[in-house]
């Protein structure tokens, strides 16, 4: 994960360990800057994952759009909610289709099972506060 700047590489997620009330997405975007910065601050390792994150999420042979959607799929199979979170949030900066996002949770669901249910409602209600996602009801 990033700051608004920087690549979304975020090493923290751990099953298990999932916040308890889905954060709005300026709430979530505060703590993600404010914890990717103290990252930066504690080491040069940290700064080089992240410009490695963001060269592979960078423009390419597949389209910021496709990366984004395969981000979010590992996020959910990995489980890491904060991932999902940003995944969501740059599918929106990307002005990805709700119905392509829905359509990638969906093999989320198929790849991962049934465990990805609770991590999958949070992020549909994630998904309803962001501006182009948020547009209607799953």
């Amino acid at each position: 994960m990033s700051s608004s700047t920087g690549p979304q590489a975020d090493t923290t997620c751990h099953p298990r360990e999932h916040l308890t009330v889905t954060p709005s997405p300026e709430a979530f975007r505060m703590a993600r800057a404010d914890g990717n910065e103290r990252l930066r601050s504690s080491g040069s390792l940290f700064e080089s994952f992240f410009s490695l994150d963001g060269a592979a999420y960078g423009a390419g042979a597949l389209p910021v759009s496709v990366k984004e959607l395969l981000g979010l799929v590992v996020s959910v199979m990995k489980d890491c909610e904060e991932c999902v979170y940003y995944h969501l949030e740059r599918c929106d900066e990307e002005r990805v289709a709700r119905e392509q996002v829905l359509e990638a949770l969906q093999i989320a669901l198929v790849g991962g099972g049934s465990v990805t249910i609770p991590l999958l409602r949070r992020a549909i209600s994630f998904m309803e506060e962001l501006p182009t996602l948020g547009k209607g009801r799953a």
